[in-house]
């Protein structure tokens, strides 16, 4: 569409994309069967996969993908970041 901006990885987001460090081809996988989902305080739904796959989702939408560790996500229950859902 006229007008319309095209997104465009930054450099470090293409490295990152390129390294296949990060888990994101396991989002959807992940979303469907988690170890653990939490809600994050936008809204946003966090699902958690094995070995700390921590993929977030606004709807059906994929946003981002990590990892994170037992510690860390316990850490954002504490300070209200996120709650764990059943």
């Amino acid at each position: 569409m006229a007008g319309e901006k095209k997104k465009s990885r930054t450099i470090h987001g293409q490295e990152r994309h390129r390294s296949g460090d990060r888990p994101t081809l396991q989002a959807f996988q992940d979303k469907e069967k988690p170890v653990e989902t939490y809600l994050q305080r936008d809204g946003r739904i966090i699902y958690i996969g094995s070995n700390g796959r921590t993929h977030i989702f606004e709807g059906e939408k994929h946003l981002t993908s990590f990892r994170t560790t037992k510690q860390t996500r316990e850490r954002k229950v504490k300070k209200g970041f996120w709650q764990k859902l059943p």
